[in-house]
């Protein structure tokens, strides 16, 4: 969160820069705390909230439905940025949703070696808040260098950076465009859409002259993020004869994610019962497969497109596996629908 009193403001209206070296205060942890803060927000009209949803739903992670059921529709929204630092990928359909709620966006990552990326929409609101004009490419670059000597090692978007050059999602982006993605056949059993790993490492080898090594620790990175997947979920990504597919689609970009998730949880939506597995019951559950049964039928999608949108959906906090043990997979597996339900809006 960052705030500056009105001496500080004018100051930094005059010396520009300068209202970037306030040092942001973290937001409680607590929930409760924490929606508190954001409430006092339409007084504080200075102040620029980031929020990060992470893994929301968590214990103290709010999700984005919750967040949006707690606050009033009115300008406060634009001030609030809600990010994913801490893991997971951030799509342009997620972007239009955020921004169909009326926040001011959804950031991935605010990296210093992508001075026009999220670290620049990040700025820009900052600025536009407090009322200074935007920084120069150049001088943001320049200022840039600083924290970019200091920038975290050894996560998945450093790894995809230091190999790179791209963000996440630019890479997935264009290994998209780049391989060879097709139905594939093994044991009589046909996968859409998807690609052999050992393919994507030769070309990811030879795109930024890497060695195998370092073109499977890329592959591994976009899959820590949720980009790429195993088609079956029970492998990481290898230079192997294995199958993967990318959460990328034009397809499901088309779709409102708002619109998705208010069809899935309609009273004609997924079958939602309590279900037995194992001699355990699981109340009020209903099954993956059934819920891309739904969107393949409703909106004239690919198995693979409509896995895509529920595996977003995931992301969001908005549904989640019985026992918190799998991802989203199109399959028998049980899931459920968590906090209030959404809207509609797309």
């Amino acid at each position: 969160m960052i705030d500056l009193p009105p001496v500080a403001r004018r100051s930094a209206q005059r010396a520009g820069l300068s209202a970037l070296r306030v040092l942001p205060r973290d937001m409680p942890a607590d929930r409760n705390r924490h929606e508190n803060v954001l409430l006092r927000l339409a007084d504080r009209p200075h102040t620029v909230a980031f929020i990060d949803i992470s893994r929301g739903g968590m214990a103290t992670r709010p999700t984005l439905i919750e967040i949006d059921a707690a606050l009033p529709r009115d300008a406060t929204r634009q001030r609030m940025f809600l990010t994913r630092l801490e893991g997971g990928h951030v799509s342009e359909a997620d972007r239009r949703w955020v921004h169909a709620l009326e926040f001011a966006d959804l950031l991935p990552e605010f990296d210093a070696r992508d001075c026009e990326g999220s670290l620049r929409s990040a700025l820009d609101g900052v600025t536009r808040v407090l009322g200074m004009t935007p920084l120069a490419p150049e001088e943001l670059a320049r200022h840039a260098r600083v924290p970019k000597q200091k920038r975290k090692v050894g996560t998945p978007r450093a790894t995809l950076r230091a190999l790179t050059g791209k963000s996440a999602e630019d890479v997935a982006e264009l290994l998209h465009r780049s391989l060879a993605i097709q139905d594939l056949a093994y044991r009589l059993r046909t996968y859409p859409q998807c690609f052999v790993g050992s393919e994507a490492v030769a070309w990811m080898s030879r795109r930024w002259h890497r060695p195998a090594t370092e073109a499977v620790a890329i592959g591994q990175a976009l899959g820590s993020l949720g980009l790429m997947v195993h088609v079956t979920h029970d492998h990481p990504f290898l230079d192997n004869r294995l199958f993967y597919r990318l959460a990328v689609s034009e397809a499901a970009d088309r779709l409102g994610l708002g619109q998705v998730l208010a069809s899935v949880r309609a009273s004609n939506g997924v079958p939602v019962a309590d279900r037995s597995y194992l001699g355990a019951t699981y109340p009020r559950c209903w099954i993956g497969a059934e819920a891309v049964d739904l969107l393949v039928a409703r909106h004239a999608l690919a198995r693979r497109d409509a896995w895509v949108l529920l595996h977003r959906l995931m992301q969001f906090g908005l549904i989640e596996h019985v026992t918190h043990e799998r991802p989203f997979i199109d399959g028998a597996f049980y899931y459920r629908f968590t906090g209030p339900p959404a809207d509609g809006k797309s």
